[in-house]
């Protein structure tokens, strides 16, 4: 399902305004200005999508964490209402209060893709400032900025309602029924999307703050031009539904709304975790700084009936390790987790982890950062022991490479774990245990040690994934059935598995 964070804190002063009053043309001018002054600052910045799959079992609760989000997954509509859209289209010019609110919302935290953040603090992007209202609904949706390079298009909207509870309507052109068409003349053509997006939730104003992400139309730059958002996404308790509906916007595309993007080729080999790497290219623009990578497991697999898969790759699990889910600001950084990092000028310059399923060629794995101050001065940071420059002179420097227990040692403390080696009698019972084991499961599983300090924990057993470094846990629903499940399996410990898959 779609992420969900609210701020029951954030105050928005466009209660107190009256819908009715006028705008006046020398107070918008000095808003556009405004808008398009260069500030010069610059903000660095998880969806892991943390990841947390949850299965349950009879009794136990199986929680995946560090695991990528797939892309091939859908919501299954078991009922799709029809609805008839009778909308008004109103273009509300924007008092200079309201046009700071919508500022304050895309530049905070809310909105977890520093790309946006940056552009907005620099003065970057077309502001819109139209209104469109969805009477059917009763969903006042203001289009508030769109800002481009060559890869992809940004459009910022809010909407709002006093009827129509907001709380699971998604904008989702990623995985849910929503889509956006551009319309210029006689052509129509449905954009593809850019990574996932950014939502934020507002409960208290009922109000929803969307940076919509899809690929770009710089190249109708001088033209007029028309977007139509069809349908919004309902997500809720694992089931999705639709809305139907059309949102429309025409404008004309400025060219205060494009940047361009330099394209920096490296072409820099390295090796991670016995496996070898080459960093192609760096694209730097004023939404993001993309390093494009191919590996000796970035490549597509083939099974056997001939389809096509990919696995995730050893720098790709690294890359997503300092990724976590905040209730409030969506897609963070773990600072207590090693992950890949920029440093640009000598200031860290965090991954836009909402930026995630953004496909290269057929063998690329693309890591997106943040847009940097110094594009001749950036470091690549993977784990603590190595600093590859982003040019093609300068000297990788490596650490000696860690042993792999201090590796699976590592990855158990970052997940909050203390391994400890089994006893004897601890053995005799995992011998045992593992004669009935390859019976009811195919996992080619190897015993490594127990779980210290977490026997009164939900926790049941800790798996290692020996191809992915991926660490999974199963737990029950509380400590009494944990105790419970051990004992019917024959265990008195915790064990931590190494997974040969």
């Amino acid at each position: 399902m779609k992420k969900q964070y609210e701020d029951t804190e954030f105050d928005n002063p466009l209660k107190k305004l009256n819908s009715d009053l006028m705008w006046n043309k020398t107070k918008k001018l000095e808003i556009k200005n405004r808008i398009l002054v260069d500030i010069e600052k610059l903000e660095s910045n998880e969806r892991n999508k943390y990841s947390i799959l949850s299965t349950h079992t009879k009794k136990a609760k199986v929680s995946t964490f560090n695991k990528r989000s797939t892309l091939y997954k859908r919501f299954s509509l078991a009922i799709v209402v029809c609805l008839f859209i009778v909308s008004t289209l109103i273009f509300t010019p924007a008092l200079a209060v309201i046009q700071e609110v919508y500022d304050n919302i895309f530049s905070s935290k809310h909105i977890d893709d520093t790309g946006v953040r940056t552009a907005i603090n620099l003065g970057f992007g077309q502001a819109l400032d139209q209104t469109f209202y969805d009477k059917k609904h009763d969903i006042t949706v203001h289009f508030e900025m769109v800002m481009m390079d060559d890869k992809e298009t940004k459009l910022l909207l809010t909407y709002q309602s006093e009827k129509t509870n907001l709380k699971n309507y998604y904008l989702d052109i990623f995985e849910g029924d929503t889509s956006i068409s551009l319309i210029v003349g006689n052509e129509r053509k449905k954009l593809n999307n850019v990574g996932w997006g950014s939502r934020y939730y507002d409960s208290k104003e009922n109000k929803v703050a969307e940076a919509e992400s899809f690929e770009s139309i710089k190249e109708y730059e001088g033209q007029n031009i028309r977007l139509e958002i069809e349908n919004l996404t309902i997500y809720d308790d694992n089931e999705a539904s639709t809305v139907h509906t059309i949102w429309p916007l025409s404008f004309t595309l400025d060219k205060s709304a494009i940047s361009k993007r330099k394209t920096v080729e490296i072409n820099k080999n390295f090796s991670f975790e016995r496996e070898t790497y080459k960093i192609k290219k760096v694209e730097f623009s004023a939404l993001e700084t993309r390093v494009v990578v191919t590996g000796s497991d970035t490549k597509l697999q083939t099974d056997e009936s001939g389809m096509q898969y990919r696995v995730i790759s050893k720098l790709e699990q690294k890359f997503l390790n300092a990724r976590k889910i905040d209730e409030k600001y969506g897609y963070t950084v773990d600072n207590k987790k090693s992950g890949v990092f920029l440093k640009s000028a000598g200031e860290k310059v965090e991954p836009i982890f909402s930026k995630g399923e953004v496909d290269g060629a057929n063998d690329e794995y693309i890591m997106i950062f943040g847009p940097v101050k110094d594009r001749q001065n950036c470091i690549l940071e993977v784990g603590n022991d190595m600093k590859i420059p982003l040019n093609k002179s300068g000297t990788i420097e490596k650490q000696a490479e860690e042993n792999e227990k201090t590796k699976i040692d590592t990855l158990l403390v970052e997940n909050g774990f203390t391994a400890e080696p089994l006893t004897n009698d601890e053995k005799k019972e995992m011998d045992l245990y593992l004669e009935k084991y390859p019976k009811e499961f195919s996992i080619d599983r190897t015993v490594i040690g127990k779980v210290k300090n977490h026997e009164n924990s939900k926790v049941i057993e800790v798996s290692i994934s020996e191809t992915s470094g991926i660490l999974s846990e199963i737990q029950a629903l509380n400590a009494e059935e944990a105790k419970v499940a051990r004992k019917e399996n024959g265990l008195s410990f915790i064990p931590i598995y190494l997974n040969h898959d």
